[in-house]
């Protein structure tokens, strides 16, 4: 099984200034660890969420779409008297986005987890839901779990403003987040908002002194990707495609480095092993969801 953590939310996707009516009409689910759970479930693979939404339409909606598309959602608490949570993504020319966000969760929030996890498991978490105080026990929680049982942690930071890393504790949590994972994945921007701007190359070193024992993706756009462990590197140029929008481009990467741990039956130890074809899925995925308007490659196209 393959657990993603993360919130979950409607995504709204314009590259114009909208009224609010057509705010309604535009929305589609979104969330980092949800169109990643969207790919692999997609894939063939069984994935559960790991999240929290209201009890209003929306969410309603979200957790019908979760369902249609074959992807566990016993572990979404549902806040009574809340709306779901939405994010306005508006596109540049470049097709990138820019993000508002309206998060609606309570004072006390709480996460279901898993009673345990096995072997064979892969847990996915990250974004700043994944420093968040209010949630960080059972986040450390989870990661305890899995750690146990020698399931494989991914993170994934995806941090491109470093406002919230001002605050220690944010801080300190995404130093403990870096140095748990087995994998750790992340952009360029993600790394050049945490350690400044830099070539990739010394952001590898930095993560590495960090956690010396992950094997790292760092994705560099339209470039392509780097992936790592100890001494050896390889770089792969991105698959030549027509982008519709960069949205869930790294996300689509996580699936398809999860995708292939899990239909090659990789463990943790043999991981490094598999750096060439891990690497080769997550751009294979990532350009998919760039030809997509949808955050989550479309069904049936792998």
């Amino acid at each position: 099984m393959v657990y993603t953590l993360g919130e979950m939310l409607l995504d709204v996707l314009t590259e114009r200034k909208i009224t609010y009516e057509e705010f309604l009409s535009y929305g589609h689910p979104g969330g980092a660890m949800l169109n990643t759970a969207v790919s692999l479930a997609r894939s063939g693979i069984k994935t559960a969420l790991i999240s929290e939404t209201g009890s209003d339409t929306v969410a309603d909606l979200l957790i019908r779409f979760l369902k249609e598309n074959k992807i566990e959602t016993k572990y979404i608490v549902r806040y009574p008297s809340l709306p779901a949570s939405v994010a306005l993504a508006r596109l540049n020319k470049q097709k990138k986005a820019h993000y508002t966000f309206l998060k609606n969760y309570p004072e006390k929030r709480r996460l279901l987890l898993p009673a345990r996890f096995k072997p064979p498991d892969v847990l996915l978490f990250g974004s700043l839901y994944a420093l968040d105080p209010t949630i960080r026990k059972a986040v450390l929680t989870a990661l305890s779990k899995a750690k146990k049982a020698d399931s494989i942690i991914v993170y994934d930071p995806n941090i491109r403003q470093t406002e919230s890393l001002k605050n220690p504790l944010w801080e300190k949590a995404l130093w403990e987040n870096l140095s748990t994972a087995t994998i750790i994945k992340g952009s360029d921007e993600d790394f050049d908002a945490i350690f400044g701007k830099q070539p990739p190359e010394k952001h590898l070193y930095t993560l590495q002194e960090i956690n010396p024992y992950a094997l790292i993706f760092i994705t560099l756009g339209d470039k392509g990707a780097i992936a790592c462990h100890h001494k050896k590197q390889i770089f792969r140029k991105a698959e030549e495609t027509e982008v519709v929008s960069t949205i869930g481009a790294g996300d689509g990467f996580n699936a398809g480095i999860i995708a292939e741990i899990v239909q090659s039956e990789i463990s943790p130890f043999t991981l490094p092993d598999y750096m060439e074809k891990l690497l080769e899925s997550g751009i294979k995925y990532s350009a998919a969801v760039c030809r997509s308007k949808d955050n989550y490659i479309p069904p049936f196209h792998l």
